[in-house]
């Protein structure tokens, strides 16, 4: 039943989605220059690049870390007890909740960048040259986080047969499309980009679903034109 719910939910809020992921688009591509050269990209990049050469399946202990902590982090935001708290690459991690786990702890790990999140906290209140080395690890951390998500959202999980395929997917992309404008804004020192980013996110979101209604009355009277063909 509660598949059914998200699913409904991913088709419903699909012209809000839309719209985030749209203006994140226009966000990246007019900052693009400034990306390029940063001390974030560099340490994006060279994440990347030993991640390939080196770390490749030799680091399961922290991916699997990462993976529960992201539960554990959630679930407290929701007030929820943890059980147990079990890290365990080869006989397998779980986080376990007094209360049980809703759809966003499920896909905590999918969606949150764990080790990136402090650093973006502290960023701000940091001084040159420092702030180039938070800037440096955020992109490294972030690289992370976005190697582990794509080995680990596939549909064997067991987060994502629980969550469903399509609700899964919609949330993974939006909130880390919504993630990685936040984290671009902190490294850019560019604060006021935050609230403009949502502001026209919002703006556009009337129009998303207008033009979502007009594209499903063509598709019915397209299908009635059918019906009465046939």
């Amino acid at each position: 039943m509660s598949k059914l719910i998200n699913l409904l939910l991913s088709v419903l809020l699909a012209p809000l989605i839309y719209s985030f992921l749209y203006e994140a688009c226009l966000f990246l591509i007019a900052n693009a220059d400034f990306y390029l050269v940063s001390w974030f990209t560099y340490g994006f990049l060279f994440y990347i690049l030993i991640y390939i050469l080196i770390l490749r399946g030799r680091i399961a202990f922290i991916e699997h870390f990462e993976h529960e902590l992201g539960h554990a982090i959630v679930a407290v935001l929701f007030l929820r007890d943890i059980r147990e708290f079990l890290v365990n690459p080869e006989e397998g991690s779980r986080v376990t909740f007094l209360d049980g786990a809703n759809s966003l702890i499920r896909l905590a790990p999918y969606y949150l960048p764990v080790f990136t999140i402090p650093l973006a906290v502290i960023q701000p209140f940091v001084f040159s040259p420092i702030h180039l080395i938070i800037d440096f690890l955020i992109g490294f951390t972030l690289a992370f986080h976005y190697t582990s998500l794509l080995r680990e959202f596939h549909l064997r999980q067991t987060d994502i047969k629980k969550t469903g395929l399509i609700f899964s997917f919609c949330v993974a992309c939006v909130l880390n499309t919504v993630g990685l404008v936040l984290i671009l804004c902190i490294v850019s020192r560019n604060y006021l980009g935050i609230l403009n980013y949502f502001k026209n996110s919002f703006a556009r979101t009337p129009e998303s679903y207008q033009t979502a209604l007009q594209i499903l009355t063509m598709l019915s009277d397209l299908a009635d034109q059918l019906l009465h063909a046939g």
